[in-house]
């Protein structure tokens, strides 16, 4: 590994990949959507889970009720992914060729812009803040490693445990606890 980023880095180029692969999908053939939007969900899928478990769910931890966004945040998070969610799941039950499985792909596009342009202006730079640039590249580490075990094709939670243990055991070795 070419050295790590930080974890907030690591995430941010997830919302690029993904936003380009949105704009793929809306502009592909009605025959090709189906294929797209096989490979994207999976993806965000990992996205939202290496989020939640190594940034989100500590950072709220951490902060410990001292910044009320950030507190409040993780289950604003819950909620907008629920609702993300139950879009996918409708456009799993539709056809990508019919006219209305676009139009919910757009409304879930629209919806993660909006989710994801609150994360980046509104929450980020507070978990910066909370975080500092040490911890930020410490949890990168775990994002990019639990990030390539799923893109590997491990199941994703099985991935993200995997991750996790290899690196806590990893941070035993060498700090001796």
């Amino acid at each position: 590994m070419l050295g790590s980023m930080d974890a907030l880095e690591v995430l941010r180029e997830m919302h690029v990949e993904a936003k380009a692969t949105f704009q793929q999908i809306e502009q592909a053939s009605p025959e090709q959507r189906g294929a797209l939007w096989a490979k994207l969900r999976p993806e965000l899928k990992v996205h939202e889970e290496l989020e939640e478990r190594f940034v989100y769910d500590p950072v709220t931890r951490d902060v410990d009720g001292r910044d009320s966004v950030l507190s409040a945040w993780d289950q604003e998070h819950h909620q907008q992914v629920e609702e993300a969610e139950a879009l996918m799941s409708e456009l799993g039950r539709l056809e990508p060729r019919e006219d209305q499985w676009i139009e919910r792909f757009r409304a879930l596009r629209q919806m993660l812009d909006s989710h994801i342009r609150q994360e980046e202006t509104e929450i980020w730079p507070r978990i910066r803040s909370a975080w500092g640039p040490d911890k930020l590249e410490q949890v990168g580490g775990q994002v990019q490693a639990a990030k390539a075990a799923a893109g590997a094709g491990a199941k994703v939670s099985g991935a993200v445990g995997a991750a996790g243990e290899a690196i806590k055991s990893a941070t035993e070795r060498i700090t001796g606890r």
